[in-house]
């Protein structure tokens, strides 16, 4: 199960755009109309939507080196990570996300150091900025050497950061206790080798060699992705979590979270959304292609935006993020307080908790959000854009909240046949036969299009023949189902970041990997080989890569100057079944 995250994101204000003198000045200009323009712009595009990238100049990309063998290689099957995420501090309500949701059932020692590190601990959005500078003049030669030099520098400077802050904060929580003895927490902190390599290098030994790790291992190795640029996150990711023993992540889906509302009372994140967009649109830009995000939708946001509690409107930024910065898919997180559909008929009362803001303690609020879903579910249909949901039973700031992730949440939503939608982490308990009612959704008129996410099977890497025999049993009760069997239909994640908290975490691939070399030779339903489905085939349907699809033709239109992303080449060369 996805344990509690710890905090989210951090992330710049970047516009570094490089073409010609007059594509810049077009480009700059479209930018500085844009907010002018956007809400008139965005009411008349409707189903015309799927056809628009970037107006008259595509955006030229410059590339982590396509062809690097450390990352990258074109003989190996097509292989994607559909859940990931790469946040750093400043993305996420940290007083509200330790307060409500962490303190529920997390370490309060843990939170405590979280509070007393507040906002300021990740980098901020111009010293992001800088990096990404430095990122860019390394790799616009391809010079590998000088690149490696500015990650390093980057990496080891953060890990600084993180070392001492983490120091100080926990001791001064020590001095706020009445008894001043080290907890084990404390002693993992005060021992933090005085280097990232002897971090990575005892991480890696307790590993190795213990029998269980200490879950403070796991919780440092997660606060330090905290305190980094959201950049080096990706390019570690890219070095040490993707590669297994016959793929490489050719493609890595990263997921934004908009809590401001929920939890943060209104008020922005250090990093704005609207920065973190932009910022995530570079990195997209300066690693090829290799990282495609989506935006995320807030329906209590969008609610506060008609009633004129805010000027930010939660799909007016879902659309802008699509349309015009290379994003392509919107990300619902259901615990946070609503349901996909349905929130007219919960009880009276039910948002009257003490994290939601008075403003929108009304008795229509879950009419009000049925209708700003139902808007969103829309444009999805109409502009072919896919939507991944939590449906985890985690990570809100109740038991009641936290059940609005379930499958049954989603079986009133008619008239929106072809939309596309991932059940994120498959479900809760997945080796009790909760994924069963996902699996049963899956075969009805409203879920021809729904796929789920193998995100955070902990599992894999503790109970492996387990997790085997039920995936095999869910396999086998499904083949009959056509396009419906869960062959056609689950897909490989990781939910890095919050995976490098599990003991050998780095081997998630490659294990998952031998699982299904050996589920390859039954007979489960598949069309085509089953471990292709499962690591690349099935997410390339459900993303819409193919040829011809709304996604893939604002992406053409995206990369129009530039050479296209690796993973392309291998999308195009699959069968028939994703067009």
């Amino acid at each position: 199960m996805l344990r509690p995250v710890l905090t989210f994101v951090v992330f710049a204000n970047i516009w570094l755009l490089r073409t010609t003198k007059l594509c810049i000045f077009i480009y700059s200009l479209r930018w500085a109309m844009v907010d002018l323009t956007r809400r008139q712009a965005l009411a008349t595009i409707g189903g015309a939507g799927a056809s628009l990238g970037l107006s008259g100049c595509s955006t030229p990309i410059t590339a982590l080196c396509p062809g690097d063998p450390t990352v990258s290689d074109p003989t190996t099957p097509l292989t994607i990570d559909v859940h990931t995420h790469v946040f750093n501090g400043s993305d996420l309500q940290v007083a509200g996300f330790y307060k409500w949701v962490l303190s529920r059932g997390t370490s309060s020692e843990l939170a405590s150091i979280l509070d007393v590190l507040a906002r300021n601990f990740a980098p901020s959005a111009a010293h992001e900025m800088a990096a990404l500078q430095q990122v860019e003049d390394a790799l616009r030669n391809c010079n590998t050497s000088t690149f490696a030099q500015v990650l390093n520098s980057h990496r080891e400077e953060n890990y600084q950061r993180f070392r001492s802050d983490l120091q100080a904060a926990s001791r001064r929580v020590r001095a706020t206790r009445l008894t001043r003895s080290y907890t084990a927490l404390d002693r993992q902190i005060e021992t933090l080798p005085k280097t990232y390599a002897g971090f990575r290098s005892r991480r890696r030994d307790r590993m190795r060699f213990a029998a269980s790790s200490s879950i403070t291992d796991g919780d440092l190795d997660f606060l330090f992705r905290n305190f980094q640029f959201r950049y080096v996150n990706v390019y570690d990711y890219l070095l040490e979590y993707s590669t297994g023993r016959a793929r490489k992540i050719d493609l890595m889906v990263a997921h934004l979270v908009d809590f401001d509302w929920p939890i943060g009372g209104g008020a922005q994140t250090a990093t704005s959304l609207s920065d973190q967009i932009r910022v995530m649109e570079r990195i997209s830009q300066l690693t090829g292609g290799r990282v495609l995000c989506f935006a995320p939708f807030d329906p209590m946001k969008e609610v506060a935006f008609q009633l004129g509690l805010t000027t930010e409107s939660s799909l007016q930024t879902v659309q802008d993020a699509i349309l015009y910065h290379g994003f392509i898919g919107v990300k619902l997180y259901p615990p946070m307080g609503f349901a996909p559909f349905g929130n007219a008929t919960l009880a009276p009362g039910f948002w009257n908790r003490p994290w939601i803001p008075e403003q929108l303690q009304r008795g229509d609020l879950g009419q009000l959000m049925d209708d700003a879903l139902s808007r969103l579910y829309a444009w999805c249909l109409s502009n072919g854009v896919p939507i991944m949901a939590h449906s985890n039973h985690s990570n809100g700031p109740s038991n009641a909240f936290e059940d609005l992730a379930t499958a049954r949440h989603w079986q009133g939503i008619t008239g929106m046949d072809g939309i596309r939608i991932n059940f994120g982490h498959f479900g809760n308990n997945r080796l009790s036969g909760d994924s069963q009612e996902f699996c049963n959704y899956m075969n009805t008129a409203e879920g021809r299009h729904v796929y789920a996410d193998a995100a955070y099977f902990s599992e894999i890497l503790d109970q492996p023949a387990k997790l085997q025999n039920f995936l095999k049993t869910l396999y086998r009760d499904t083949k009959s189902k056509d396009d419906a069997a869960l062959a056609q239909r689950l897909m490989y994640g990781t939910d890095w970041e919050m995976i490098v908290r599990e003991r050998n975490s780095g081997d998630y691939l490659a294990k998952f990997e031998t699982m299904f070399s050996t589920l390859d030779s039954y007979d489960l339903g598949a069309k085509g080989r089953l471990s292709d489905r499962f690591f690349g085939v099935n997410a390339a349907m459900f993303l819409g890569l193919g040829p011809n699809q709304p996604n893939r033709i604002r992406l053409d239109r995206y990369y129009g100057l530039s050479a296209k992303p690796a993973w392309m080449a291998k999308v195009d060369r699959l069968p028939v079944l994703i067009s």
